[in-house]
């Protein structure tokens, strides 16, 4: 029996970057934005989350920590997808 570590909704969404097919499906996690993004690629899914900053308001970051740069980068290309779509 597999036990998820958080649930997930059930829209998901896709979109091109790179010659690479990023999907993402958003995660119920309680007073949080945070993704499970996985890659037509070899590249392993990360989990990304918006989370609270210091010097901005806020920053994208990986679960568990130690993909950071990659959840910035994948955390951008999540907001420039949705503002596209809400234009």
């Amino acid at each position: 029996m597999t036990t998820e570590l958080f649930g997930r909704d059930d829209r998901a969404f896709s979109f091109q970057s790179h010659n690479v097919t990023i999907t993402c499906e958003r995660l119920k996690l309680s007073g949080y934005l945070a993704y499970h993004v996985t890659f037509s690629s070899s590249r392993k899914p990360i989990v990304v989350a918006r989370a609270e900053g210091v010097n901005q308001p806020f920053f994208w970051t990986s679960i568990p920590e130690g993909r950071q740069k990659e959840a910035e980068g994948v955390g951008k290309l999540i907001e420039e997808y949705l503002n596209q779509k809400e234009l």
